[in-house]
């Protein structure tokens, strides 16, 4: 799923999925999660460099929104 900028709008949906900055996570703004646009990709051809890890809380919403997306729930 692409990360983007935080915008007002976009935090409205239910199914982005905010991510504070942090160490950890590599990300220097406020940043959503888009988990309408989930596709597939190649990580030995797009993958370049891992930037950060992501907390189980920030997975576990990630997890949820997905459900939400494919109507698992």
């Amino acid at each position: 799923m692409p990360i983007t900028a935080w915008s007002e709008k976009k935090a409205l949906i239910k199914t982005n999925v905010e991510i504070e900055p942090a160490a950890e996570n590599g990300l220097t703004k406020k940043s959503i999660t888009d988990c309408l646009q989930t596709r597939p990709i190649d990580i030995n051809l797009r993958l370049v460099q891992i930037r950060g890890i992501i907390s189980d809380q920030l997975l576990q919403a990630i997890d949820e929104a997905l459900a939400m997306v494919f109507g698992l729930r």
